[in-house]
């Protein structure tokens, strides 16, 4: 993967191309201190993967993000958690809070190269069945029962399904899902997510709590979500 790291910080660059340099499938072809000096790079070469930090002078890493026209992998860094929310809005592959140490890094990496590979293996599928669908996704055929999603994700053109034995990750849109499960147990409750209500065990503060997982809800499905799942 072909990546670019932006931060206005000498010694945060410094060191995110230190990681970046120790995994041997990332390709380090920039290192730029503003979002100005990367623009350039990003619309003339081909970038897979960019690691932003987000509290920058004169444009922040997520309006950087929000500018572009391509749209490649994005990993937000910085040492600010109130933006945290707004890169999840950005529908980042990860977001890091410094200071991270390589084992994050190289986490949130491994995330992106999940990502990237899907893209460039082609499409997955799903196939639904009475209780449960099938999906494609990392060379495997996954069987994935109704009652065990939690809740899914979708990022882009991905989705994430949240299910008891961790995440399975497959190429589709989080619209198609949304037109085919059943709405008696699923609903949409932001651009991002729909949720498994059976799962749903309270609302606060604009938020469905599922167990330990805090999920949000936008403000155009709120009425909806309250008066189903509730």
């Amino acid at each position: 993967m072909k990546c670019i790291i932006i931060d206005d910080e000498q010694l945060a660059r410094n060191l995110v191309e230190r990681y970046v340099s120790t995994i041997q499938y990332l390709e380090l072809v920039g290192s730029y201190k503003n979002g100005m000096e990367a623009l350039n790079a990003v619309n003339e070469q081909h970038v897979d993967l960019i690691i932003t930090d987000i509290q920058m002078p004169d444009l922040l890493g997520t309006d950087f993000v929000k500018s572009l026209t391509k749209k490649p992998l994005v990993i937000f860094t910085t040492a600010y958690q109130n933006y945290a929310v707004e890169g999840f809005e950005l529908e980042a592959v990860d977001y890091l809070l410094k200071p991270f140490s390589i084992d994050r890094f190289i986490k949130a990496i491994n995330k992106a190269k999940a990502l990237f590979d899907m893209r460039n293996n082609g499409a997955s599928t799903a196939e639904f069945k009475n209780n449960y669908l099938t999906v494609k996704a990392d060379h495997k055929l996954y069987k994935i029962h109704f009652n065990d999603i939690k809740y899914i994700e979708g990022m882009r053109e991905y989705v994430s399904f949240h299910v008891s034995t961790g995440r399975i990750t497959a190429l589709m849109s989080l619209k198609s899902l949304e037109e085919q499960l059943p709405s008696s147990q699923f609903i949409r409750c932001h651009k991002s997510f729909i949720v498994n209500k059976d799962v749903v065990t309270a609302l606060e503060t604009g938020n469905l709590i599922l167990g330990d997982k805090s999920i949000p809800i936008g403000q155009s499905y709120k009425d909806k979500v309250i008066e189903e799942v509730f």
